[in-house]
């Protein structure tokens, strides 16, 4: 089981070599993700991506993301996306200001990493590495080592300063090892002064100074690169960016992967994806509605049952009242589905809104405005007939939703309407349930 030990400082030496023949490698914290194995992890793939290989950095923790934040990186989409919604790889692929090396975000929140170490998408992803010479480094938990539907061809367990080396190779690790998987190095500075082999591969030399003392935190960074926080330029407004990095990428400059080079390094085809059509990106139009804060709505009514929940919503949006169905637990530990008129933004748009329910005569006479901010953002960047494709399928899996117009021109899928986290647990369970798992977050948008 014994295994190379770098340590930080020695990644940019060893890295190219040790990966050397490799497609796909794991790295794995050998106890829970932190900042700190989050920030080696990215340090393992500049290494690799330095010596000329093309490097995909990928982050498996999708329900606990970590790289995005370490880098300064956006989250918004990723490979629970692709995976799960058919969102295209140029779109989830972030470029990165080193020449050869790209990251792939966690994306939209997913409850269990194990489910998606299953999907038999990797295997086209991993050959298509292979086929291409290029290395795909996953950054996963240790007990999703054994469910990965692609072959690893090996290991690099990241231990945090001060762990014993030795402990690092035990847990998960250890199982996979014992099923025959390869553990390349174990990342780490050592308890207690340790040798360090010199570059020339001469005699060994002393530890550097300061060796012990620096494991108490991260290792610094080369002195010529800068914090990923500062290289990463900040993504605003719609992805024009993006597709013009797409062109130059086809174009060969500076060594970075084209579009058609992505594809083939996920063993798709255009015509395979995407499962739902995607938004055609717009320039900015000054006459199209605004995406902001919608987290007021009205109660209009509240049913035992999700579907007759939907037949009111169906008879309000028939008069153009847009809806939102939120199922909740009463004190009388019976589930409730409420039936709310909105979004709205404003104490003004309540009023208006509740001057249309009374005329139509949907309004219950103790009906008032609720302040219900949180709901599951669900899939996103979807043009207007496949957000209600979507709504439809789920609605018929007994999860209801809607649907909101967003900044960059697109639509996404929304669930519930809460107050609180606590309230979420039941609608939760729905969307695991139907396999459209979502983040909890403040309801941003515009009605369509």
């Amino acid at each position: 089981m014994t295994a190379v030990q770098l340590p930080p400082a020695a990644l940019d030496h060893d890295i190219p070599d040790l990966l050397r023949g490799t497609a796909v490698v794991a790295l794995v914290p050998t106890t829970l993700s932190s900042e700190w194995t989050a920030e080696m992890a990215w340090r393992v793939a500049r290494a690799a991506a330095g010596s000329g290989r093309r490097t995909a950095l990928v982050d498996c923790f999708v329900d606990e993301p970590a790289l995005h934040t370490v880098a300064g990186s956006p989250n918004d989409v990723g490979i629970v996306d692709a995976f799960e919604y058919g969102a295209s790889l140029s779109r989830i692929v972030q470029p990165q200001p080193e020449p050869n090396l790209f990251f792939i975000a966690a994306g939209t929140f997913a409850p269990e990493p194990r489910s998606l170490m299953t999907h038999p998408r990797w295997r086209r992803l991993a050959a298509g590495f292979r086929h291409e010479g290029a290395l795909l480094l996953l950054y996963l938990p240790a007990d999703c080592l054994g469910e990965l539907s692609a072959d690893l061809d090996g290991v690099i367990a990241l231990a945090q300063p001060g762990t014993d080396i030795a402990a690092a190779e035990a847990s998960d690790v250890a199982d996979a090892l014992g099923r025959g998987l390869l553990l390349l190095a174990v990342v780490g500075e050592p308890r207690g002064p340790q040798p360090v082999a010199p570059a020339d591969g001469g005699p060994e030399a002393a530890a550097p100074p300061g060796g012990v003392a620096a494991a108490a935190g991260p290792a610094p960074r080369r002195r010529d690169s800068a914090p990923m926080s500062l290289l990463i330029r900040e993504r605003h407004g719609t992805p024009w960016g993006w597709y013009a990095a797409l062109f130059a990428l086809a174009l060969g400059v500076a060594g970075y992967l084209s579009r058609a080079q992505l594809l083939r390094l996920a063993g798709w085809a255009p015509a395979a994806m995407p499962v739902l059509p995607r938004a055609v990106p717009a320039a900015p139009d000054a006459r199209a509605p605004r995406a902001d804060s919608l987290p007021l709505a009205i109660q209009v009514s509240a049913w035992r049952s999700v579907v007759d929940a939907q037949a009111s919503a169906d008879t309000l949006e028939r008069d153009g009242i847009p809806t939102m169905i939120s199922p909740v637990l009463l004190r009388d530990s019976r589930i409730w589905f409420r039936v709310y008129a909105g979004p709205v933004t404003s104490g003004a748009e309540v009023d208006s809104l509740r001057h249309v329910l009374r005329t139509s005569g949907h309004l219950a006479p103790d009906a008032a405005a609720s302040r219900v901010p949180l709901s599951f953002a669900l899939a996103g960047g979807l043009t207007p007939n496949a957000a209600q494709t979507e709504r439809a399928r789920l609605r018929s899996a007994g999860v209801p939703c809607f649907v909101l117009g967003q900044g960059d021109g697109a639509y996404r899928l929304f669930a519930g309407a809460f107050e609180s986290e606590e309230q979420a647990d039941i609608l939760r369970g729905l969307l695991s349930e139907a396999g459209a798992a979502g983040r909890l977050l403040p309801r941003v948008g515009f009605v369509p």
